[in-house]
């Protein structure tokens, strides 16, 4: 996930190198990814099945969808348009029977304390607009996409007020606060793409296109301020609580929605005509790639620390 829109990022400007090289790294890893986990689920399937059913974990089956339709979107052009169609397709066969599981899940899990990767239940329907968008079958699937768009916001609001009542009234321990609270930022910037691609893929005009944009401004606005939340929230528990800053696999949760914010807000420049998204994209293009890079060098120390200790 963090790879592949951290690749489209720098192609929106113009990395054309930088690029190739990380959906490169992106497709391999992705093709590791799901060998390993069809072993997981042939070999565990019980306790696979037992995942799915707890909400500290449920979530994060989601991150199949969104890798896959980030492939498929950053394929989607020249001679494998054909794969990029097969993750598509996988993607969203695999979103439509996980929705309905994850709901049933939010109903009974009150007594459950929510945290950033439920918000994963947005990401994973609104990156099947965006590549949909990108691999366009015809107009008659511009309606569909308008629909799906403005479900995915809806869940977005919806989640955002559940996970903003259940932590005022349960509180989080600063350990607790991990990077993967970065993804609520990363569902808004996610459904601000997919409504500039649906917007730049079909040419809404009246009533619609207005709604679609107030709404896609508005989201993309939430993003914005979240992001000195987030990072004072991380100052909050390493500064003054002194929870040690050292390499965890959540802080991948905190590069996709950086990567995603950036890839976003260029294309709802265009989208809008707002030079000022078009500039914000820009800048953060590049905070996505040092993150993609930073994260990327602490698990390489990480893993040659774990060797030395053996």
């Amino acid at each position: 996930m963090a790879a592949g829109i951290v690749s489209r990022a720098a192609r929106h400007h113009r990395c054309a190198g930088v690029a190739r090289v990380l959906l490169g790294v992106g497709v391999i890893l992705y093709a590791g990814l799901v060998v390993a986990t069809g072993w997981r689920i042939a070999a565990y399937r019980g306790r696979v099945a037992r995942d799915a059913a707890d909400p500290a974990r449920a979530f994060g089956f989601f991150t199949f969808v969104a890798a896959s339709d980030v492939l498929a979107a950053d394929l989607a052009a020249g001679r494998w348009h054909p794969f990029a169609v097969a993750l598509l397709t996988g993607g969203a066969l695999c979103c439509a029977a996980l929705v309905p599981r994850m709901l049933v899940t939010v109903a009974r899990s009150r007594s459950v304390r929510p945290d950033g990767s439920w918000f994963l239940l947005v990401v994973g329907p609104q990156s099947v607009v965006v590549a949909g968008t990108a691999l366009r079958a015809g107009p008659t699937t511009a309606v569909a996409e308008v629909c799906c768009w403005a479900a995915g916001v809806l869940a977005y609001v919806s989640i955002t007020t559940l996970v903003w009542t259940r932590l005022r009234r349960h509180g989080v321990a600063p350990a607790d606060l991990s990077p993967v609270y970065w993804i609520a930022m990363g569902a808004g910037a996610i459904s601000v793409l997919a409504g500039a691609d649906v917007l730049l893929s079909t040419p809404w005009d009246g009533p619609v296109r207005a709604v679609i944009v107030v709404v896609l401004t508005a989201v993309a606005g939430w993003a914005t301020a979240l992001i000195p939340v987030l990072l004072a929230a991380g100052a909050w528990r390493h500064v003054r609580h002194r929870v040690p800053l050292r390499y965890e696999p959540s802080w991948w949760s905190a590069v996709f929605p950086i990567g995603m914010y950036a890839v976003a807000t260029h294309q709802a420049g265009r989208a809008t005509g707002a030079g000022l998204w078009e500039g914000a994209g820009h800048a953060v293009a590049w905070a996505a790639l040092g993150a993609w890079t930073l994260v990327g060098a602490a698990v390489l120390v990480e893993r040659s620390h774990r060797r030395v200790a053996e």
